[in-house]
């Protein structure tokens, strides 16, 4: 049995957030949290996932095939080629260097067009999100041989009512992160021409990146009549690299209480007066940080 899990990365500096929020239908911890506001971060966060892979055990043979959105810095793309090859505990590493457009989906969709044949399954994850605790393939192997004509495992969760679509046309699962079968991905190319991401003739404006990458990647799988499934609610097989690099464990789901102080936040925030004031404290951060 053969396993690629496919990690996207890209040289491109990250906006800073410090707290994994909760988002999505069900809600969820999924807005993660995320330092990476350099060039060079984004080699430690490669190194971090490389560092992971070393440490856990899988369950099964798996080759990490790092995807690389060339965002045109040689001394990144210089780090690539030298970790091209290494050998792992169970596996061992490939590198792929590509146009930078359709962002991760992009990176997924060209991944598959190199080692579709090379391949039983595919786990599809960006570099921030780390899928690397104990089990990860075997467990969602196993998920995906227990549900009658399943088409993906998602490790985050599944969600829907995206950008206001009704339930059907979004019901995704969160990031594009999780497991499915070479014959699942093949189905979707013979339907489709290319597995979903916003192609170079897009505007690769965010609305197109989540419509045509982030939802299409599984809502297609969805719409060709196979099962979309989560991993059960209380197995984590992932953790967010910035909350790793702190020692915070972050759960997946919130809990009844947590769930209904986020409702009333929401409720509050969406008042007028409250929202100015909120915007006005964030003119007056930026406008400190502008005069220093």
């Amino acid at each position: 049995m053969k396993v690629a899990k496919v990690i996207t990365t890209s040289f491109m500096p990250r906006a800073v957030r410090e707290k994994t929020e909760m988002t999505g239908i069900p809600l969820g911890y999924f807005v993660h949290s995320q330092n990476f506001p350099t060039k060079e971060s984004v080699i430690d966060l490669i190194n971090l996932n490389i560092e992971i892979e070393l440490k856990c055990n899988p369950g099964e043979n798996v080759d990490l095939i790092i995807v690389n959105n060339d965002s045109g810095w040689q001394d990144g793309n210089h780090f690539l080629e030298s970790i091209n090859g290494k050998r792992l505990k169970h596996g061992k590493i490939q590198v792929l260097h590509r146009e930078n457009f359709g962002r991760s989906f992009g990176g997924y969709n060209h991944a598959f067009k190199v080692f579709g044949e090379s391949y039983d399954y595919f786990i599809f994850t960006e570099d921030d999100v780390v899928i690397g605790r104990d089990g990860y393939a075997s467990i969602g192997i196993e998920n995906f041989h227990k549900t009658k004509n399943c088409g993906f495992v998602a490790y985050l969760s599944l969600t829907c009512n995206s950008l206001d679509l009704d339930s059907d046309e979004s019901l995704a699962a969160h990031g594009g992160v999780g497991l499915t079968s070479v014959s699942v991905l093949k189905d979707v190319v013979a339907h489709h021409g290319s597995l979903p991401h916003a192609d170079e003739n897009s505007s690769q404006e965010m609305i197109d990146i989540i419509s045509k990458g982030e939802i299409q990647f599984t809502n297609k799988i969805h719409k060709l009549g196979y099962q979309l499934i989560s991993i059960p609610e209380k197995v984590k097989l992932y953790d967010f690299a910035y909350d790793i690099m702190r020692g915070l464990e972050v759960k997946r789901f919130p809990s009844l209480s947590e769930k209904v102080l986020h409702r009333l936040k929401q409720k509050t925030y969406r008042q007028n007066i409250v929202r100015s004031i909120y915007e006005q404290k964030a003119i007056k951060s930026l406008y400190k940080l502008l005069v220093k």
